[in-house]
This record gives C-alpha cells, structure tokens and sequence, in this order.
C-alpha cells in the first residue's frame, strides 16, 4: 500500500545481491525505504531482485527502523536479454546529465557501460559506487531483472583493449561528427548499420566529440564509422539515441 492509502498496480521491487530462500534482513538503505518511506508493515508482500536475473517473492515478516527481516520464497528466473548492447561513453562533465543516462538507459535496455576518458574528457571524476545505485534504481523502478554491468572509469586505449577481450564478437560502431581531416572516412546512417539480432558494442564521445587520432583508433580496433542524422547531439543524448536506435532495428527486422 502507498502512503497516500491506495494500493500499487504490482508488488515493489528491492535490489538485494545476495538474496536467497529462507530467512533474509534487507540491507539498510533498502530497509530504510521499505518501512520509513513506504511504511511497510509485517505480513506485507514485496519482490527482491538480484539483479542476475532472479527474481524473489518475500513477505515482511518484522519492521525495525534499520532493519526490515522477510521470509523469501523460490525465484522466478528470467534469461538475460539478447541481443545484447554495450556502451562506450565518455562521462559528460556535469556528473548529473551522465547519471540521468544512466537511468534512462538502464530503463530502456542497455547491457553494459564502459565508461571511458578521452581527450577531451572535460572531467575526470569517476563516481562509480553513485552511479551504480544510479542503475540499481532504474533497475527497480523499470523492473528489469538484470542490472546492467558498469565496468570502471578507463582510458581510450584501456577501454578498446578490454572491448576487445571481453566482447570480442560484438558488432561495433563509432558514432562521430565529420572529420575533415579524414574526408574518405563515409559515415554510415546507425540504423542502416546495425546488423538485427546481433550483440553490438556502440562508442559515444565526450563534449568536444572523439579527436582525429581517437577516430582513427577506433578504426584500427575495427569500429564502423555511424552518423545519428544532420543534428548535433549531446553526448547523452546521442547515447540514449544509440540505445533506441538498437531496440528499433531489433524489433522491426
């Protein structure tokens, strides 16, 4: 039951890492929430997630102001979702731009997020454990029953290395502005270029765009140049752009 006195359309969802059947205590900012926001009452019912794709039916069985105990029953097992998308990001220099893509990516399916330094990377300040709360609640909210996976903070070269290793047969594309330097370089649309139904790896630059060197880096690494239209996006814009843009093309070929 909300505070106001009427009922949620579906139980409420809790992030809970280490959940298993039988007796749990819910950890203290998720606990925090369930009795002093939502005033949750024993008996009541909710959903934990792993967020590993497990999902827990739990009921309440005490409320403490720090402490919430439930009785957690067998999970639901969800598959994780394919194709998967993971993203290279250059972290925007206002920390709650790049928090709010955060959120809207996690809810609208991302896999993975590199988030990567580069050139002209106009702040380097990784929030990692914040941003990863940052998609725990997105992840609740949208209920998904996977968290998407936040690697750390990591130079260009860093980051292609480990693209490179961990994902090795991912479809890849550069989403960049025009480079005179390189005026063969063709940019193809991201639409026409996304393979459907295949795992992809999607690179989004800083506030500044990626540098020539970057670019050609990318190239090596054997990164499809991609163009998102005539228009100059913000980098988390054209990051939530590459999102929709890959659940499109997807869903309709």
């Amino acid at each position: 039951m909300a505070p106001d006195g009427t009922f949620f359309a579906y139980m409420r969802r809790f992030h809970a890492p280490d959940v298993q059947p039988g007796p749990y205590s819910l950890g203290p900012d998720e606990a925090r929430h369930l009795a002093q926001v939502l005033r949750a009452q024993a008996g009541d019912s909710v959903e934990l997630a792993d967020g590993r794709g497990a999902v827990f039916p739990a009921e309440i069985t005490s409320v403490g102001k720090r402490d919430v105990l439930l009785e957690v029953g067998l999970p639901a097992c969800h598959p994780e979702p394919t194709p998967q998308l993971v993203l290279l990001v250059a972290p925007t220099k206002q920390t709650d731009r790049f928090e709010w893509f955060l959120e809207k990516a996690c809810e609208c399916g991302v896999t993975a997020i590199q988030p990567v330094w580069t050139a002209r990377s106009e702040r380097r300040v990784e929030k990692h454990d914040r941003w990863r709360r940052t998609l725990s609640e997105a992840m609740k909210q949208s209920r998904r029953a996977w968290l998407p996976t936040l690697h750390a903070a990591t130079g260009l070269a860093d980051a292609l290395n480990h693209t490179a290793d961990a994902y090795p047969n991912h479809w890849r594309g550069i989403a960049h502005c025009p480079v005179p330097e390189h005026p063969h370089w063709e940019r193809q649309s991201m639409t026409d270029a996304l393979p459907p139904q295949r795992d992809a790896v999607i690179a989004i630059g800083p506030e500044g765009d990626f540098t020539p060197d970057e670019i050609q880096a990318f190239e090596a690494a054997g990164f499809v140049p991609v163009t998102m239209g005539e228009h100059r996006l913000r980098t988390e814009t054209a990051a939530l752009f590459a999102v929709q843009a890959f659940h499109i093309v997807n869903a309709l070929k």
